[in-house]
């Protein structure tokens, strides 16, 4: 006695495990005549529509222009300005302070740091946004001295 499901079914439920070979000999009752198995997942394929290739938007370059200044108002020469999570795209600042960097989020985070001076970090949504006024670190000149002063003894022995 032959079961009224089609072996195509049981196969794809995990019930029927077949090779290749055997699934291909088998085949599935149609009101008109046998198929065999391949071909019917080959009728079933052109009955259906592929889908439709959903366009993704394509990130909007843009360029970020900004200045990097000190506590006094002097620009800093060479601090690294980059957007957080994309530390592949960094830049220096110029002899006056200014930089351009590309980007192509919309609201981006960006990063300044410099040696001795604090880092700083803000949302990038206007051009206001983009001017930095780094702020000194504490005794770091003096720290860095002590620190170098005992380096060099360590290195002496």
């Amino acid at each position: 006695m032959r079961s009224s499901l089609p072996l195509l079914a049981l196969s794809s439920l995990g019930a029927l495990a077949l090779s290749m070979p055997a699934q291909a000999q088998q085949t599935v009752a149609t009101p008109e005549s046998a198929v065999p198995a391949t071909k019917a997942t080959e009728l079933l394929a052109e009955a259906v529509p592929a889908p439709l290739p959903v366009e993704t938007p394509k990130p909007v370059k843009k360029t970020l222009a900004g200045n990097v200044v000190d506590e006094w108002g002097n620009p800093l020469m060479g601090a690294t300005v980059m957007v957080l999570g994309d530390q592949l795209h960094s830049v220096s600042t110029n002899s006056a302070g200014d930089y351009l960097l590309p980007t192509t989020g919309a609201a981006p985070v960006v990063r300044v740091s410099f040696a001795g001076y604090q880092d700083a970090e803000r949302v990038a949504r206007g051009p206001a946004d983009l001017l930095f006024k780094l702020e000194p670190i504490e005794d770091y000149k003096r720290n860095l001295k002590k620190r170098s002063k005992a380096a060099t003894k360590a290195w002496k022995r």
